[in-house]
């Protein structure tokens, strides 16, 4: 009677062809490039807000390094529990694009707000500036924590199908 042993394995994964991973890193090509057409557009509508380009610019490279670092920080400690991160990945981009999309309604309403706090409480030019700042920033926050998280779903995606090379790699 022979008996085997059998590596058990915390969850099941897929392993991703090379054509496939070939396929996803176009698109992650590609979607990087669009990520930094959304900073120039988002930097140029808060241009419209701040009344000068270099508090929106600000505005707009503290939300993004923010909300990237956020998403890198949380899909790096979750990545690795994702069973299929490439269709986790594509998720995130659908979520990004339709963030996209009502992006401009989002700033007509923050628009309002703004106008609100001013009619309201009449803050000096420091304080809505700083509310201007916080609001834009949250506003923000949603689509660049989705860009930051894209990034550790497909590190998995990749070190799940380097094959037994793979299992080298995370001893390290």
């Amino acid at each position: 009677m022979s008996t085997t042993t059998a590596v058990a394995t915390p969850l099941s994964t897929k392993s991703y062809s090379p054509s496939i991973l070939k396929l996803v890193a176009g698109c992650f090509f590609l979607t990087g490039a669009t990520g930094l057409i959304y900073e120039v557009l988002w930097a140029r509508m808060l241009g419209l807000v701040f009344g000068g380009t270099t508090l929106a610019v600000s505005t707009v490279l503290a939300a993004f390094m923010g909300g990237l670092a956020l998403g890198s920080a949380l899909a790096g400690r979750w990545g690795s529990r994702v069973k299929r991160p490439v269709r986790a990945y594509g998720l995130l981009e659908i979520g990004i694009a339709l963030y996209a999309l009502a992006v401009p309604f989002l700033f007509s309403v923050v628009d309002n707000l703004y106008a609100v706090i001013w009619q309201q409480f009449h803050p000096s030019f420091f304080v809505f500036s700083l509310w201007r700042f916080v609001l834009s920033c949250v506003m923000l926050l949603l689509p660049t924590t989705l860009m930051g998280a894209t990034l550790p779903l497909l590190s998995a995606a990749l070190l799940r199908s380097a094959g037994p090379a793979s299992t080298s790699l995370t001893k390290l």
